[in-house]
């Protein structure tokens, strides 16, 4: 499956760094405060929920990971105005473009992580918001650490590919085009040369809200080489709509996009990480490519390229230490997931899945219920819970032990009717 690149003349698709170094020593896990359960298997932790309501404003950084320790030995929580001249940027992106041949890294790798940011210094959500602080320490471990950061559509490409990336490979998110990602977060990307990807609603912008970018501030990214998803017109939670009204959504925001922009973007991501089969089958029917949710874990040339994991970042979930675990992991690879559609139709649901490879060390941690978790030889999983799970999102996360201290993670997100 081949990803078009659109307009990315000004920022480089990738961004080279520095040799892999070592990563930080594994810390055992034990009980931390609320939220925050440690399973019995040392080096694991369950990060139960974020208590923060199911709002726009919300992000459900929610993630089983292994425990991480700070310096002074406490616990560390994880956790984008004329047609013509949309046109014409269009055009001359498209100019650029063929004048610039787009080179994407190989390597041996199978894997890349993807990281999801959605506001930047607006300390009054503080679930959707990174502190500057945390963000300048972000990007300086990415410009000075083991890895390589590569433009998403780069990144999807190559593995659906079946490609090799190189080690550590790292892809930068933004969900919602607040008018913060303009202002403060892509001056910091731009003087480091670092590709993102920002995922826009295209009735937000077109409402005007003030703490939104504006079409021209969208147009102007777009242009310097900053790729623009699609994250449907109104922000809706998809699964709730009957499949005619999700089309809509996705053909709405498309003629918006062509009308703005010039072009129609490739990548989507659900808004609330929220899909179910017939939502998966209209976006990939829309004509994107690939689309991401927003469950933990690192995407692989096995992954459901319409229903990708990322990491959640937030002042809560943006640490270091949980940030280095996160860049530095590696996928839990399984087949045969059940519930295989991610809205359930069964509460509490019947979890489980196939490892690709034995992982005797693995614990699984829901983001609700206390879980059974029971094995059938080597490879087969199986999780039962001790009753109904709350309307809204359910997550689980299973962590294990993988080569160089570096954790294998697989998270999945249901919404529960």
């Amino acid at each position: 499956m081949a990803v078009e690149t659109k307009g990315h003349s000004a920022i480089s698709a990738v961004m080279r760094v520095k040799p892999p170094r070592r990563m930080h020593g594994l810390i055992v896990g034990v009980s931390f405060a609320v939220g925050l359960t440690f399973g019995a298997t040392a080096g694991f932790a369950q990060i139960a929920s974020d208590s923060a309501p199911a709002t726009d404003e919300t992000v459900e950084a929610t993630t089983a990971e292994p425990a991480v320790t700070g310096s002074d030995g406490a616990e560390t929580p994880e956790v984008l105005t004329t047609e013509a001249t949309a046109q014409d940027a269009a055009q001359s992106d498209a100019s650029q473009n063929a004048d610039q041949e787009m080179v994407t890294p190989s390597g041996d790798a199978t894997s890349a992580v993807v990281f999801m940011y959605h506001r930047f210094g607006e300390g009054e959500y503080p679930s959707t918001n990174i502190t500057m602080e945390q963000f300048d320490q972000h990007v300086k471990e990415l410009t000075s650490g083991p890895y390589t950061v590569m433009g998403v559509p780069q990144i999807v490409s190559a593995l659906a590919d079946g490609k090799g990336v190189p080690d550590r490979t790292i892809g930068i998110t933004v969900d919602d085009a607040y008018r913060s990602v303009y202002e403060k977060a892509w001056p910091v990307f731009r003087e480091h040369n670092l590709p993102f990807t920002v995922f826009v609603s295209t009735e937000q912008l077109d409402s005007g809200y003030a703490n939104y970018m504006t079409w021209d501030m969208v147009r102007e990214l777009s242009k310097a080489g900053v790729t623009i998803g699609g994250h449907s017109q109104n922000h809706a939670h998809l699964p709730d709509f009957d499949i005619d009204r999700v089309k809509a959504e996705l053909a709405n925001s498309a003629a918006r996009f062509e009308e703005e922009l010039g072009y129609v973007p490739e990548i989507f991501a659900y808004p609330y990480g929220e899909a179910n089969g017939e939502v998966i089958a209209a976006v990939k029917e829309a004509g994107y490519r690939a689309a991401f949710g927003q469950q933990s874990g690192a995407m692989h040339t096995e992954s459901d390229f319409m229903y990708l994991p990322r990491y959640a970042l937030n002042e809560h979930y943006g640490a270091m230490d949980r940030f280095n675990l996160a860049a530095n992991s590696l996928p839990l690879v399984v087949s045969d997931v059940t519930p295989a559609d991610y809205t359930l139709t069964r509460n509490p649901p019947a979890f489980g899945f196939t490892l690709a490879e034995p992982a005797p060390s693995m614990n699984c941690y829901p983001s609700e219920g206390e879980p059974t978790m029971s094995r059938l030889g080597e490879e087969r999983v199986e999780i039962r819970l001790d009753g109904p799970v709350s309307s809204g999102r359910w997550r689980i996360n299973c962590t294990a032990m993988g080569p160089d201290s570096r954790w294998r993670w697989f998270g999945m997100l249901y919404t529960v009717p």
